[in-house]
Order: C-alpha cells, then structure tokens, then sequence
C-alpha cells in the first residue's frame, strides 16, 4: 500500500504536481526536495509496510519520467535485526534525519566527514567494536556498516601504560613538542577561546568542576621533557589550578602567553566579571587536547557543575601513546607511493618575498579575513554535493583544489601550461582510530596531506570524483604519522615554509564547535594567537543554512586586500561550479576572466 495523491498534496504544499507508480511516489517542485525529509514527513502518518520504495523529484509527470531508481540504493528498508536496528538509531542521532532505512545512503542523508567521523566513533561506542570513519565512507549504507561490523571482533581495549614512569610522546605530540622547542616563545600551539557564563555563576563550584575533570584525565596532569635525549611525558599525581576573578571589558582577548611544558595543567582559565555579564576566559595548550576534547572537556565540566556523576574513562592518553609507538606505522607503503615524487612548492603570488636563511626561524605574525558563504550558496552546495554523492567537505575541497591552481598558474587562463598544476592541501583527520578513546581526552588529531593534479580539460565534476575519492583513501590510511611521511620523502627541507604542503582546509561541525555549558549553547570559536602555523589555514564552520570561513594567513607574505581577493575568487569558482559542474576546470577561471577581466589582476597577475 502506497499515500494517495490527496495525503501528499496536504502534507508537501510546496509541490507543484505528485504521482504514484509501482510504490514509488514521484513530485514536481520549482526548488530541490531533500526526498529524507519527504519520507521522513511521510513517516509521521504511514506504517513501514507504507512508505513508499522511493520518493523521486523529477521534471514532469510525463511517463517517460516516471522511472522507477534501481533498488539496490535509496529504497526504503526497515532495519531487519538488532545490529541494523541499533545502527539506524545511531545515523538518525548523529544525522538528525528520521525515519532512515538501511539502504539510505550517507552522502545522500547529508553526512559529511566530520558527521562520519562522529558515527564512527558512537558506532564504536554502542557495539564495542573498532569502526573507523574510513568504514563509514566505504560503506555508506546502514546495511552495508552492518555487514563490517558484524564481521569485526570484539575490539580489544588498549593495554594500559606502565604507572610512574617516563612514556614516549604520540606522533602528533612530537610535532607540536618540537616545534615549541624550537621557538619557546610562540604560541601559534594555543588555544584560547572566552566563553560566555549565566549570571549567577557560582566560581568554586565552577574550580571544582574543573578540578575534578583534571584529575580524571591524566594528559591535564602531564608534565613534558627530555630523556636520554628523546621527548617524554610524566604523569603526575596531582597539579594546581586556580580560577582567579578578574574584572574586564566585555570585548577583552584571552592574554596569550607562552606555556612551561614541564609544568602542568597546560591549561588556564579566569572568570571575567565585565558589564555584559561574567565570562569564561580559557586557554590551553595543543599538545594536551584538539577540537574533539576541548568539546569533552566543557561537556564534562558541564556535568560536574550540575553535579552530574562522569563514568570511568576507558583509556587514558598516556595509553595510546604507548600503544602507538609499539606497533608497526600502517599505511607507509600508500603514503610513500602518492608521494614517490615529492611535489614542488607551490607559487602562491605573495605581496613579499619569502625569508631565506637557515638560522633560528620565529613564528611568522598571522591575519585573519573571515567571510560568509550565504544561505542560497550553502543549499545549493548541498544539494550539488548529493547529487553528486560527495560530501559538502569535498565538494568545497575540490573547489579549494581549483583555486590553488588558479592562483599558482595551473587552471588553464592565462596561457598556462595545459599540464595544469600539482596541488596539495593539508586537513586534519580526527585519529581516534584505536578503541576506548571516544571519551579520552588528548591531542589525537593527525594531519593528511592531500594531493590533486588540476588540468585545465578535466570536467570540474571529474575533478571533484577524483577528490572525494583520494579523502577517502587518505582518511582510511590516516593513521600513518605526517612527520613519518616528510622524514621519508623529504630528507631536505625549506625551514621557512611547512613541508609538503603551504595551506590547510579544515571543516568544522555543529557537534565539535557548539556545546551546552552551564545552561546554554556556547561556540567553541578559538581566538586568534597572532601567530602563524601555515600560509593560509580556512577555517569553515558549518551552520544549519549558512558556512562561515576564518581565513588565516602568513602576515608576512601576503596583505589582508590579497586575502580578500582570494577569498572573492574562491566564491566565484564555487559559483562558476555550482552554475555548471560539467565544465572543465579551465573554462571556470576563463569565464570568470571574461566576465571582469579588471578584477582578476589582483589574482592572475603571474599565470
């Protein structure tokens, strides 16, 4: 049994025009309908027996239109066991979308890499078995998730690290421990951030909470050095945090200054009492936490304050480190064949020569242009991206792909080589990939290096297969350190620019950069150090009908007016893309050259 046409009329208003065929039920609207949402009003009113097979929106009622899509993918199928059933509860929560079926799609339910890795790690949670983000791409069906986990064993929790002595630091702690070294001064690792407190804020309820967080988690105590000429961490057995009151202006910065590794907690907080009403100042440093635990940390402080009892951690970071340096590095043999050829440095048009030299190089001063991608671009990313089957994250990859090689000269304008350009960008990967960690606090997050051949002939839509492709592949081998991979491909570098790569494109969620604290939603927006760790670093944090970009940049290198020209640019491909993905990639910049050739000097002045 199928709607009759009368239900879906009073239900979609929006619709212009509806059929029933064969269980599938096929509409006509002016705009895009997510047919999730269709089904999902649908499954308000109707039984599983039901809903239809398909929802499909089509151009017109003409028969030859209504064609029904192949079964295998999209149709509706209720969960059929325990597995599939708990399993669809999971994409529904982490989703937000109801009523899913167990061969929906992910990309076609909105998911993104950021949401994959959130189902990876409560799937993890809920079944006790390792499931990683490169599954969930891989298999991006509840009944296809289902098979893998089915065939997991019992994952195995990590062993714990020896009590009382010195233990080796993670890859990601050795990165960011000696770049410290070698600048003590900086604070490019820190991250600051105030966030707004209820009035009536109780301050020692408020260090107490914090205090009970640090003690539970052993990397808030962990003290960083040197043994036998390696770097090490200590946990100690207890440390001292004190949440002073101050008074300040509303607007008044976190003051950044520079941490002693050797003496935890790496972490400061003060309560602010300003005229608009009292404020969280907090800074840590990131070799003791990323995003994800800086979200788990609040949470938790969260509860306490509520006095609200926290279950046992499962793991602690001191754990995974050890288990880390004790096993063989996975993925080598991928990573070291995309990189066999190490690419050449990419020729971003600079307002000022890079510094050369091979003294003592401080941390280059940063700027930040931030910039809104608008509600209408936004959908129609969307809707472009599950056409597609990408996700938003690399749909907007493949157009950042695009800009890199339009501004180093690769694109195809300007009578470049049609040999097009060999770009990379860095993005940072969640690492949690081994058991237990989903509620351990530390700095797990690992960096990939992406790597794309932009031709100016290749249709933007190739482009755009040939990237979601290559993020899944280097999300499922991400557990491969970075510093491994320039060590083994890189045995010389430029100390005055970042190996391998030069900019860094990040995807920020609602799960990671909101939380509730103390009784109301707070943004976890991390405030600018004035420091730089790349030549560019885009920021974008997804919002529910809008994207907001930080963009930050080597103040050395370039003028904020570049930077917002590039920024232009890079909303004018996405456009140019979103007019017609089929396009090749080098008539996106040509058209854009041809429509006001004036403002794309400031851009392809060298190509």
């Amino acid at each position: 049994m199928t709607p009759d046409v009368d239900t879906l009329a009073r239900l979609w208003p929006q619709v212009g025009q509806v059929a029933v065929k064969d269980g599938c039920v096929y509409v006509v609207a002016e705009d895009y309908l997510d047919p999730l949402v269709l089904r999902g009003q649908l499954a308000a009113e109707l039984t599983d027996a039901e809903l239809p097979r398909h929802v499909v929106q089509v151009d017109s009622l003409d028969p030859a239109d209504l064609v029904a899509p192949d079964d295998r993918y999209g149709a509706y199928l209720p969960p059929r066991d325990d597995t599939e059933r708990a399993l669809v509860r999971v994409w529904e929560r982490v989703l937000g979308v109801p009523k899913l079926g167990v061969l929906d799609d992910f990309y076609a339910a909105g998911g993104d890499s950021l949401a994959a890795a959130g189902l990876a790690m409560e799937a993890q949670r809920v079944f006790g078995v390792a499931v990683s983000l490169a599954a969930v791409l891989r298999h991006p069906t509840v009944a296809a998730l289902a098979d893998e986990i089915r065939r997991s064993r019992a994952a195995a929790p990590l062993p714990p690290a020896a009590a009382g002595v010195a233990h080796p630091l993670s890859p990601q702690q050795r990165r960011v421990y000696l770049a410290q070294s070698r600048d003590p001064a900086s604070v490019a690792y820190h991250l600051p951030l105030v966030l707004p407190l209820p009035a009536d804020v109780d301050a020692g309820r408020l260090a107490g909470a914090f205090r009970h967080v640090i003690a539970r988690h052993d990397v808030l105590r962990t003290a960083f050095g040197t043994e036998a000429g390696r770097p090490v961490q200590r946990v100690l057995a207890g440390v001292t945090f004190e949440l002073p009151e101050v008074a300040a202006p509303a607007d008044a910065p976190v003051p950044v200054s520079p941490f002693d590794l050797a003496a935890p907690p790496l972490l400061r907080a003060e309560l602010r009492r300003t005229p608009a009403g009292p404020q969280l100042a907090l800074e840590l440093h990131h070799i003791v936490t990323d995003g994800l635990s800086l979200a788990l940390l609040l949470r938790e402080v969260d509860a306490r304050y509520a006095g609200r009892d926290l279950p046992p951690v499962p793991a602690q970071y001191a754990d995974y480190a050890a288990w880390v340096d004790g096993r063989e590095q996975p993925g080598r043999d991928w990573w070291l064949a995309r990189f066999a050829d190490p690419p050449a440095p990419p020729r971003l048009p600079t307002d000022a020569d890079r510094p050369a030299g091979d003294g003592p190089v401080p941390t280059a001063g940063s700027g930040v242009v931030e910039f809104t991608v608008d509600a209408a671009r936004t959908a129609a990313l969307r809707a472009l991206a599950r056409c597609e089957g990408v996700t938003l994250f690399q749909l907007l990859l493949a157009g950042y792909a695009t800009f890199l090689a339009t501004a180093t000269g690769g694109a195809g304008s300007g009578g470049v080589t049609t040999g097009g350009a060999d770009v990379t960008v860095g993005t940072p990967v969640a690492g949690r990939s081994a058991p237990g960690l989903d509620a351990a606090m530390g700095m797990f997050v690992n960096t990939v290096c992406l790597r794309h051949r932009v031709r100016p002939d290749t249709p933007f839509r190739a482009l755009l297969d040939e990237v979601a492709r290559d993020v899944v592949d280097a999300f499922a081998h991400q557990d491969f350190p970075f510093d491994s991979l320039v060590e083994a491909v890189l045995p010389v570098r430029d100390p005055h620019r970042h190996p391998l790569f030069d900019t860094l494109v990040a995807m920020q969620h609602d799960e990671v950069a909101r939380v509730d604290f103390l009784g109301r939603p707070v943004e976890l927006a991390i405030a600018p150090t004035g420091q730089a760790m790349f030549d560019l670093d885009m920021q974008v944090y997804e919002r529910a009908d809008s994207l907001r970009v930080h963009w930050a940049y080597h103040a050395g290198l370039f003028l904020p007016a570049t930077v917002r020209a590039f920024a232009d640019l890079y909303l004018e491909l996405l456009d140019a893309v979103l007019a017609d993905p089929g396009r090749p990639v080098g008539a996106l910049t040509a058209a854009r050259a041809a429509a006001d050739p004036a403002t794309s000097i400031d851009i392809d002045i060298d190509l």
